[in-house]
């Protein structure tokens, strides 16, 4: 029979990591929300990409701080295991986009990658 207490923290760290994941499209969603119907901006051009970096950022940062803030134990470890999971799922978008972005946003997108696990961990962990 397994440890009950081992049971526990593998039961947190797989919510830790669903949470993470639907947390990315909730916030994605809601910020695209925002942006159109109570800020008013409309789609395309370098200001609405501006925008949606930001929420991009913010959808990343709510990950990393919900899989941080849930995960029972080894709290930096996870949130090195969401950084990998971050980084695949970037440099794939990043190579598929292809042209379709300024390489500005492209770089922006996978510059603020760090920053994102970072601050997460360090506001739900580190400091």
């Amino acid at each position: 029979m397994p440890n009950p207490g081992f049971l526990r923290v593998a039961l947190r760290s797989v919510l830790a990591l669903a949470l993470a994941i639907a947390a990315i499209p909730a916030v994605n969603l809601a910020g695209a929300w925002l942006s159109e119907h109570a800020f008013g901006l409309p789609s395309g051009g370098d200001l609405r990409l501006a925008v949606d970096l930001f929420w991009v950022f913010m959808a990343g940062f709510a990950g990393s701080w919900l899989m941080v803030r849930t995960a029972a134990a080894a709290k930096t470890t996870h949130a090195w295991i969401l950084f990998a999971i971050y980084l695949a799922a970037d440099l794939y978008g990043a190579i598929t986009m292809g042209g379709e972005f300024p390489r500005w946003f492209v770089l922006g997108f996978l510059g603020l990658l760090p920053l994102q696990v970072w601050l997460g961990w360090w506001l739900a962990w580190g400091r």
